[in-house]
């Protein structure tokens, strides 16, 4: 098709150049204005072919007129040999001059469409192209499927390789997307951790998924390290779920938010699913009433000594008894939460109600000094008055800094490491007390970890899970406390629900456990009452 449509732009523009011969023939020759359209094919031959076309035309443009074309046709008067080859020469300057205007103009206009449709730094096209290029399919009434890809560790790998090498590993990894059989080049940038795939529908999809995804869960090897990444994918369908560019991009991304809370790798996106996107909007708007309203409440768990089975700390856990919708889980508000600015206000009442409850315990045990543990987020870490609005509000209820602690994973505290450490310091060395949480699912905390200020360790409940199901977690987990103890660290089991669990962690010389082999969460009242019956949280005849 594209041969067909060339030749015939050729033909037209030669037959453009005779047409106007023609004119200039019967309406007396070159003396006459007509013979100025002959810069018409010229101009023409131009923009298509640019300098070559121009330059070509105009000399067959001023062969027509030269030396067979009469200067006054009814005298049948010649032109002059000067005449004719000046106008030819004149013709191809024209031809030129045009030529590189256009070339120059497109040139400018290719550089205009890379930056608005095309990223720089990976130099895939962009979301603006995605949803042309979406709508040309529409137009088309092509079937297919649009799926996001979301690159969920993200930021692990940019603190593991650093800022210099990020972007090659970028480039390489989308190479090894690309290099997907029935993927090529249909792939389209979002931003640095999300991308846009257009899968045309007669791929079978639940077959291209599962090869996908399994294709994708072999590590990429960049600069001698294997990297793991760990993605999920948004789905969506035209022309079944919407027949508009917008819609399904918008589809696509809900898809990819159910997906991570379901904890799935994929999610094909469901009309009832529009409603998901609602109730998150609804859901955080209910967070700043129920903050006033005191709707939170937080519950607390037991850190056990694995020496003496005493109880040191509890942590502090929160729960949202919504006034309409009833018990709404952690699971399910808590990660929104954190992405949005109501983590700043709902830290701060956690805070609060945990200092206050603090002088609770003790008031009711005056011979212990109970301490509480406290979960932060990334995003209050990174709060330039963090650290002093903490120290401000023990200030304030007069509680030993000794008596609070601070749960940060380990994924959240490389963010912006350097200052996270020199705060943590300044929390340290009032007396607080740090908990690195999770430990085990990130990238970086072999290299700083002998920089980080932390007091204890948390084993991150996975590994306690498949304790006498895989050897290799074992050996993970013989690992992290030999190591934690070499750096004079405690170690925190959470996650512990069988006595076959507690009896390897003591073994292994593990300090502390938590989890519902002990007790399960509990409110203060009813954590009181039991601390002034017993000292010691020990299992209940019953085996978890």
């Amino acid at each position: 098709m594209f041969e067909d449509r060339t030749l015939l732009l050729i033909f037209s523009i030669l037959f453009l150049a005779v047409l106007v011969a023609l004119i200039v023939y019967f309406t007396g020759g070159t003396r006459f204005s007509y013979a100025h359209l002959i810069y018409l094919p010229i101009i023409l031959a131009a923009y298509f072919y640019k300098i070559k076309g121009g330059i070509t035309a105009a000399l067959i443009g001023g062969f027509l007129l030269g030396p067979y074309m009469p200067l006054n046709t009814s005298t049948m008067t010649m032109q002059g040999l000067e005449n004719w080859t000046f106008r030819i020469s004149l013709l191809v300057v024209v031809g030129t001059f045009a030529g590189y205007l256009f070339s120059l103009l497109e040139s400018q206009l290719e550089q205009v469409n890379q930056i608005a449709y095309y990223d720089s730094e990976t130099e895939l096209p962009n979301k603006l192209k995605l949803k042309k290029e979406l709508e040309k399919e529409i137009e088309a009434e092509n079937d297919f499927y649009l799926l996001i890809l979301s690159i969920n560790n993200f930021i692990d790998i940019y603190k593991m390789i650093g800022f210099m090498n990020f972007s090659n590993y970028i480039k390489k990894l989308l190479q090894y997307i690309k290099d997907f059989e029935k993927i090529r080049d249909q792939i389209y940038y979002i931003n640095e951790s999300k991308y846009g795939l257009i899968l045309k529908k007669e791929a079978d999809l639940s077959i291209f998924l599962s090869q996908f995804v399994e294709y994708m869960d072999h590590a990429v090897e960049f600069n001698q390290i294997s990297i793991f990444n760990d993605i999920s994918l948004g789905i969506t369908a035209y022309p079944e779920q919407s027949q508009i560019a917008d819609e399904l991009i918008d589809q696509a991304f809900l898809s990819l938010e159910k997906a991570a809370s379901k904890k799935l790798q994929y999610w094909q996106y469901q009309e009832q699913d529009s409603s998901f996107k609602e109730s998150n909007i609804g859901l955080l708007a209910d967070i700043n009433k129920s903050i006033l309203n005191d709707d939170f409440e937080l519950y607390y768990q037991p850190k056990v000594n694995l020496v003496d089975r005493s109880v040191e700390t509890f942590e502090a856990l929160i729960r949202w008894n919504h006034p309409e919708r009833g018990f709404i889980s952690p699971a399910e508000f808590i990660p929104r939460v954190e992405q949005s600015s109501l983590i700043e206000p709902l830290t701060e009442w956690v805070v609060k109600r945990a200092l206050n409850d603090i002088n609770k315990f003790n008031q009711k045990n005056e011979d212990k000094n109970y301490s509480i543990a406290v979960n932060i987020s990334a995003r209050n870490l990174q709060h330039p008055n963090f650290a002093e609005s903490l120290i401000q509000n023990l200030e304030f209820f007069n509680i030993n800094p000794e008596r609070l602690s601070l749960e940060i994973t380990e994924t959240d505290l490389i963010l912006e490491i350097k200052e996270n450490i020199k705060k943590l310091k300044k929390l340290k060395s009032k007396g607080i007390k740090i908990y690195l949480d999770d430990f085990g699912k990130g990238y970086s905390s072999l290299k700083y970890l002998k920089e980080l200020p932390v007091d204890y360790l948390k084993i991150d409940q996975y590994f306690i899970k498949n304790i006498g199901l895989e050897k290799s977690t074992e050996n993970i987990i013989h690992s992290i406390i030999n190591m934690a103890h070499a750096l004079n660290l405690k170690v925190v089991a959470e996650g512990v629900e069988k006595k076959e669990q507690l009896d390897f962690l003591q073994e292994l010389g593990c300090d502390y456990a938590q989890g519902y082999y002990f007790a399960r969460p509990d409110t203060k009242e009813n954590i009181i009452k039991k601390l002034a019956e017993e000292d010691k949280y020990i299992l209940n005849s019953i085996d978890n």
